[in-house]
């Protein structure tokens, strides 16, 4: 029987650290006074949805298919994991942004609103980016393209971990070198 068990559990557990992530960043500062630094340390995050989808093939290879796994079967538990994690993600993100830190959203507008106000360029120019940014820091707008960005993320960091971690069977592997002699 082929569930999807461990993807669903794996994909809530990267979902969840994600969350973790968040509320550490905010305890270093990163969503206030050091905000200047959250770019930097933002992309760190990366090495979440990279661990889950190792830990995820990997096991899935070793316990579950008997040492082999073909990249079939890799984008399959991918198709399972990416959405549960990004879920389970977006859910923590909103319930950050909309109870735990309600000013994040503001705090991050007017922190992008000041660098433009200070930077060389014309009036118009100006008006025009500043209402770009007060449109991209509605609730909406944001989880929008947090998802986006993050299910580009998973898609490409699943595609790229699956090249590396799939393994055809040993007898397959033998039996290829037999019909070449």
């Amino acid at each position: 029987m082929n569930t999807y068990t461990t993807e669903i559990k794996t994909g809530i557990a990267i979902g969840f650290s994600g969350f973790l992530w968040l509320l550490m960043e905010k305890a270093l500062g990163l969503h206030d006074k050091n905000l200047d630094f959250r770019s930097f340390i933002f992309w760190l995050i990366i090495v979440l949805p990279m661990a889950g989808i190792f830990f995820l093939l990997s096991r899935k290879r070793d316990k579950v298919l008997n040492g082999s796994i073909s990249l079939l079967q890799c984008i399959k538990a991918n198709l399972v994991f990416i959405p549960s994690t990004l879920i389970t993600h977006i859910f923590f993100v909103w319930l950050y942004i909309s109870v735990i830190n309600p000013n994040f959203l503001t705090i991050r507008m007017d922190h992008e609103l000041k660098i433009i106000r200070s930077a060389q360029i014309d009036i118009e120019a100006q008006l025009l980016k500043e209402g770009e940014i007060k449109e991209a820091y509605t609730t909406a707008a944001y989880l929008a393209n947090y998802f986006m960005v993050s299910l580009i993320i998973c898609l490409v960091l699943a595609l790229a971990i699956s090249l590396i971690i799939r393994k055809h069977p040993l007898n397959a592997a033998l039996e290829n070198t037999e019909d070449v002699s």
